[in-house]
């Protein structure tokens, strides 16, 4: 009996902290919520009015024409220049040179592609870097990549 009043508390509280996570949740989550999946629907609408920040393809040669001559005769030439720098809007807007282009120069970079991986494509150029800098006889270091290779012509 006396075990009775515990477990019976236990249970009202129980109750209650679902009850109180219900309304809560009721007034904590947007109306349109869930109408165009799981997020809000006016996000769809406040990220359509923002302005892009990345160029279009192509975009760099106009000034860099020939870094893009260069990356389009070998293997990077599918990959975007704002991958591996920033965003062109950060560089140039409306056609005006605004700030210098922020170039990563770090090996966690070349790594995102090139890292070994079992679920890679076997003739994808893939390194296993702690070996790599091993076999160079390196220090490893954050540009450790660049030390070797061009990254707008990786063959040379």
């Amino acid at each position: 009996m006396e075990h009775t009043k515990h477990i019976m508390r236990a249970i009202l509280l129980l109750v209650l902290a679902v009850l109180v996570f219900i309304v809560g949740r009721h007034f904590a989550i947007p109306e349109s919520f869930g109408d165009h999946g799981h997020f809000r629907a006016e996000n769809v609408a406040e990220h359509a009015i923002q302005s892009p920040v990345h160029g279009p393809a192509g975009g760099c040669a106009a000034c860099h024409d020939e870094q893009a001559k260069t990356v389009a005769e070998n293997e990077h030439r599918s990959v975007p220049c704002e991958t591996c720098h920033a965003p062109l809007s950060t560089h140039v807007t409306a056609g005006e040179k605004v700030a210098d282009m922020p170039s990563f120069r770090t090996y966690r970079l070349c790594k995102r592609c090139h890292e070994q991986l079992v679920a890679r494509p076997k003739d994808f150029p893939q390194v296993a870097l702690p070996n790599h800098v091993v076999e160079l006889g390196a220090e490893m270091s954050e540009d450790i990549c660049l030390e070797c290779h061009d990254a707008h012509d990786p063959n040379e």
